[in-house]
């Protein structure tokens, strides 16, 4: 027996360590009052462990375990509003690349909400747990498994420089200990 409950079906294409771009649908619920329909980054940030896709010119419907999924795609004709929603809180785009785990990088815009105007980068990430998250590459937009995220390379830098040719604090100058030792013997 079939339970068909209506939704909007969206063109993604889905990454694994499993797979690599694997087209189909996902299912996104529809709002009963049309102010607010779900988008991809939420379906995919549900608490349930596996995300339904038809796949295949019959609409086979395949389970994906989330947590194995490094990234998603949408297809190119779906509208931005279908994948993501900016909403009206403050958020903020930083540049990064960022490294997964089947060896791919990606670079682009890693979109923000901000819980606070001081909010980095890193805090943003930290909090993310297993969620997926917005790089904005191009006209792409990829939606990225936090946990798939094996390194994330920023454009912003520690704001003084790290080593000691670049900085105004000089390196401490310990003595040379052959210099000291030749100086002791000579002593003798």
């Amino acid at each position: 027996m079939d339970h068909y409950i209506p939704k909007r079906r969206v063109p993604v294409t889905l990454w694994s360590n499993d797979f690599r771009g694997v087209e189909g649908h996902v299912f996104l619920d529809l709002d009963p009052a049309g102010s607010q329909h779900q988008t991809v980054l939420a379906k995919l940030n549900e608490s349930s462990r596996f995300l339904p896709a038809a796949v295949g010119p019959q609409g086979q419907i395949i389970l994906y375990r989330k947590s194995r999924l490094l990234r998603v795609t949408a297809g190119a004709q779906v509208l931005q509003s279908d994948v993501f929603n900016r909403g009206f809180l403050p958020w903020r785009e930083e540049e990064a690349e960022v490294w997964l785990a089947d060896g791919t990088s990606v670079s682009g815009r890693v979109w923000m909400p901000l819980e606070r105007p001081t909010q980095r980068i890193s805090d943003f990430m930290n909090q993310r747990g297993w969620e997926f998250f917005v790089l904005l590459s191009g006209r792409d937009v990829q939606l990225v498994n936090s946990e798939a995220v094996v390194r994330m390379a920023l454009s912003e830098s520690a704001g003084a420089p790290l080593d000691s040719r670049g900085s105004r604090i000089a390196a401490p100058q310990w003595p040379d200990h052959l210099q000291f030792a030749v100086g002791l013997e000579g002593m003798a």
